[in-house]
């Protein structure tokens, strides 16, 4: 058989090359519209789903559909009307694309997030809100505790950048031959929010996942080998490869912590609005006893204390918080150094009935809040008080979810005050410069009290004791929490509402040196069914907190009858034994109604570890099977990557030598000596006996073909070249028939070793 005869001859001058797999093009437009899907569920830890994936749905199929449509109604428009590419197939230029891919966003975006700003036209005003609300969003996300709430301001961002990424990815997809160059976009659009939902709540790792599986399904469908429809079914599950081990073990992996969180260089946007402070309406409240304030629905722990808010600040005549105000989309963030182990969880729903002010009650430190559409909730960030940003109407109806803290006394009992300057201040001189004269008299009444007490949580409860059982609850007491008024109560009055005793204790434990503060709620009201609660005026209360180190924010109760009614378990105040025989003076019990927060850092939980990964034990088997499957990925991409890329080549001399190499290294597999010393003829004659059939009989032209273009200086055409490559793939599916899988797959593990490489 002549040369000529073996290698099909090359197109006619001026004939245009066959179209190219166009339906293999339009096929890969599935893993973009997957890609870009992953990309933008990322955007889980920032939005809720139930929200974010309305949008997203949206923004993934509009413009891959928009870049299918056009393509297919282009390839029924004659050639010449239209710009041919280097392949001879005829494409739209790129700029009518773009038009229209921008054009249908703002159509889109006007109908959809913004329909209520020009009636759903994509008018000025949509369009303007739309651009100014995509400017401000990524700020806004940053300043925002997540996950944000799904207002159209913020999700525009989202939309956007899945929209373009989704639109970029098809018109590469179509109108290039690159396999992973679709690609690019998705995975820039997902580093969005790997940055936004750095301190967001749930995993980056699935949607990682889905994104590393959608591009090796989009090599695959786009391979340079074209690869039959079965080759690709059987691919599969080596795509799905990736996908598992980026969710599976991804969040094992030492050293792949948490992206770095850019709300660290961010100023929080944080409102400190202008209101009356709680404190000064207990006297209100306690007058209008039988007000009906709130209802309450509960279920799990027994409810608590319900806190409304937190003052931290005073000037020697009220009580203010210094805590600013950050947009929550429900979620409180826990307090710093919170042990999660030691909680009761607390479901509640709330309906108010006449609360005055900006607050909302919850019990202890709610983790996580649910208000109707619309509300602007808000979070002092170091309370976990909640604030609606305005007066709350009747009927506003709220749940929220609580992790009460449990006791542990022993740790109370030796923990120190934390080092808190801003909690221990009191304002000891007047305008004038001169000092004020009530705060030497509270110092010497807070130290004749605590005398001999040598720890701080014995200092805490001994002044609560001390005003339990020294002063009398009045409701209708006056009010007034001043120098002047606190100074009266502990020296000649002797009765007083909460308010009185709480601010007295707060002021007095400030002298020692303890960091304070008052906090303003409601006890749990009257039981009117099960699980339900009516809470009146009558149930207001204020209460007193230290801050220990390695504990956290501490309440007392130095009110008469308060300890009996927080609704918490008792926590033993007594010394050790040994202290109570040179100590006669240490009460017996004080009953905050939260626990400590975190465990002591000396004495870790007994087979605990400190850190949050896999146990030690754990961590070189994973390590081992990620090094395993890596290896088994790299060997079975290895010969594919060869391939292609022989086969790819773009110069028609390299690509006939590369069909030859794939025969050779394919002979060598059933009985090809592999020496590297054979001639062309030799392994002919090896393969047309070997091989047999239609594939054997093409070899000995093959070889001719191959000794001229080495060392004859033959520069054979593209069709020279396909037609080698239609020698190989013969010969490659003859010998696959004939190598039993298992032998294949051992060659493939042992050929990816380094040194150990196959030789032509």
């Amino acid at each position: 058989m002549s040369t000529t005869a073996a290698v099909a001859s090359p197109p006619e001058q001026g004939a245009v090359p066959p179209e190219p797999d166009r339906a293999r093009r339009l096929w890969s437009l599935l893993p973009v519209a997957a890609m870009s899907g992953a990309a933008g569920y990322g955007f889980a830890r920032v939005f809720p789903p139930s929200e974010l994936l309305p949008v997203l749905a949206v923004a993934v199929f509009a413009p891959v559909v928009l870049s299918a449509v056009l393509s297919g109604l282009l390839g029924r428009r004659p050639a010449r009307e239209n710009v041919r590419n280097r392949e001879g197939r005829a494409t739209l230029p790129l700029w009518p694309s773009v038009l229209l891919t921008a054009v249908a966003w703002a159509v889109v975006v006007s109908a959809t997030l913004f329909h209520e700003v020009s009636d759903g036209l994509p008018g000025g005003p949509a369009l303007r809100a739309a651009w100014s609300a995509l400017l401000d969003a990524p700020y806004a996300l940053l300043s925002t505790i997540l996950p944000a709430p799904g207002e159209p301001e913020l999700l525009v961002l989202p939309h956007a950048v899945v929209w373009t990424a989704a639109a970029v990815s098809a018109e590469l997809a179509l109108r290039t031959r690159a396999p992973l160059l679709p690609a690019l976009p998705p995975v820039l659009a997902f580093g969005f929010p790997l940055v936004l939902g750095a301190d967001g709540p749930g995993s980056s790792y699935p949607a990682a996942g889905v994104l590393a599986g959608a591009t090796a399904l989009l090599l695959l469908v786009r391979s340079r080998a074209r690869l039959p429809l079965r080759a690709i079914a059987l691919g599969l599950p080596v795509v799905a490869a990736p996908a598992l081990v980026a969710v599976l073990l991804g969040p094992h992996l030492p050293g792949l912590g948490a992206p770095h969180d850019f709300r660290e260089t961010v100023t929080a946007t944080t409102v400190r609005p202008q209101f009356t402070s709680p404190l000064d309406q207990v006297a209100a409240w306690m007058r209008n006893g039988d007000e009906e304030v709130f209802t309450v629905r509960t279920s799990g722990a027994a409810p608590g204390n319900y806190r409304l808010a937190v003052l931290d600040r005073y000037d020697g005549t009220t009580w203010t918080s210094s805590a600013g105000l950050t947009r929550t989309g429900g979620r409180v963030p826990a307090e710093q150094g919170a042990d999660p182990d030691r909680t009761k969880t607390l479901e509640q729903r709330f309906t108010v009935q006449s609360l005055p002010g900006i607050w909302l009650p919850a019990a202890d430190r709610p983790s996580s809040v649910s208000t109707p559409e619309g509300t602007s909730l808000s979070v002092a960030a170091d309370s976990g008080v909640l604030s609606t940003g305005k007066t709350v109407p009747p009927g506003f109806t709220y749940t929220a979810t609580s992790h009460l803290p449990r006791y542990d006394a022993e740790r109370l009992r030796y923990a120190a005050a934390d080092d808190d300057p801003a909690r221990v201040d009191l304002p000891g001189v007047d305008a004038a410069g001169q000092p004020v004269p009530s705060v030497q008299s509270f110092t010497k009444i807070a130290e004749r009290v605590t005398g001999g007490s040598t720890r701080p949580y014995q200092q805490a409860v001994r002044l609560a004791d001390w005003l339990r059982t020294t002063y009398r609850f009045d409701p209708g007491a006056l009010p007034g929490h001043t120098y002047r008024s606190l100074e009266f109560f502990l020296a000649d009055g002797g009765r007083g509402t909460s308010e009185q005793f709480a601010a007295a204790f707060a002021v007095l434990a400030r002298t020692l040196g303890l960091p304070t503060r008052v906090a303003v709620g409601f006890r749990p009201g009257t039981r009117t069914g099960a699980g339900t609660w009516q809470v009146r005026g009558r149930d207001v209360l204020a209460w007193p907190e230290v801050e220990f180190a390695g504990v956290g924010w501490v309440p007392f109760h130095p009110t008469p009858g308060e300890a009996a009614q927080g609704g918490s378990a008792a926590v033993s105040a007594q010394e050790p034994e040994e202290r109570q025989n040179a100590d006669r003076e240490t009460t017996e019990t004080a009953r905050p109604s939260t626990s400590p927060r975190t465990p002591d850092k000396a004495a870790p939980a007994a087979g605990g570890a400190s850190g949050s990964g896999p146990p030690g034990w754990l961590a070189a088997p994973l390590a081992l099977l990620l090094l395993a499957t890596a290896y088994v990925l790299y060997a079975l991409w290895l010969p594919y990557s060869r391939r292609s890329r022989r086969r790819g080549d773009p110069d028609a001399r390299r690509r006939v030598l590369g069909a030859w190499q794939q025969i050779v290294e394919r002979l060598t597999e059933i009985g090809l000596p592999a020496t590297g010393a054979h001639t062309a003829q030799e392994v002919a004659d090896f393969g047309a006996e070997r091989v047999g059939g239609s594939a054997g009989r093409r070899l000995p032209a093959l070889a001719t073909l191959v000794n001229e273009v080495e060392y004859a200086g033959r520069r054979p055409d593209a069709a020279a070249a396909d037609a080698a490559w239609a020698g190989c793939d013969a010969v490659e599916k003859t010998v696959r028939q004939r190598v039993p899988r298992r032998t294949r797959l051992l060659r493939l593990l042992r050929a990816a070793v380094p040194g150990r490489g196959r030789r032509a």
